[in-house]
């Protein structure tokens, strides 16, 4: 006898993508320093920041703390986490995640958990790592997404 073969069961819809970049993960920005914006002074944002201008001193954010390619800050910067696509310069930078991106150039001391440097991202500084039995140093990836920025910003250093 011929048995009718049986469908294959359904398989399960996928869950949601695990976040890789702690902006995957982020919440929108409830701090914006904008493009043509300069800032001059401390300052401190409860909730996360995105800063596409420039800031001049030291920054205490309670939550993601984002470079974007262009922008600038020349002071210390304390977040949750920091994502540098822009440039940074300073005595420390301390957060639980730092990610430098392929367009970063950060001139300052690292504290971190999690430290991701892109390939082509510039940092000169030392970088301590608070828990070595979670990450044993600095990870290093290749970039793989496109800037949303209409092209980098020529700084004057040649990358190798």
């Amino acid at each position: 006898m011929f048995k009718k073969p049986t469908p294959p069961e359904p398989s399960p819809p996928p869950g949601p993508t695990p976040a890789r970049r702690f902006t995957d993960a982020a919440e929108t920005a409830a701090n914006v320093i904008g493009r043509d914006t300069h800032l001059r002074g401390e300052l401190t944002a409860e909730g996360p920041l995105d800063v596409a201008g420039t800031i001049d001193g030291p920054c205490r954010v309670g939550g993601l703390c984002r470079i974007r390619e262009g922008a600038r800050i020349a002071g210390d910067v304390t977040a949750t986490s920091i994502v540098v696509e822009g440039e940074m310069t300073g005595r420390t930078l301390v957060a639980e995640n730092v990610e430098i991106g392929h367009s970063a150039r950060v001139q300052a001391d690292i504290r971190a958990h999690k430290v991701a440097i892109a390939e082509g991202g510039f940092l000169q500084g030392h970088v301590e790592m608070e828990d070595p039995k979670v990450s044993p140093g600095p990870v290093t990836f290749k970039e793989k997404r496109e800037s949303r920025e209409p092209g980098p910003i020529p700084i004057g250093v040649p990358r190798g």
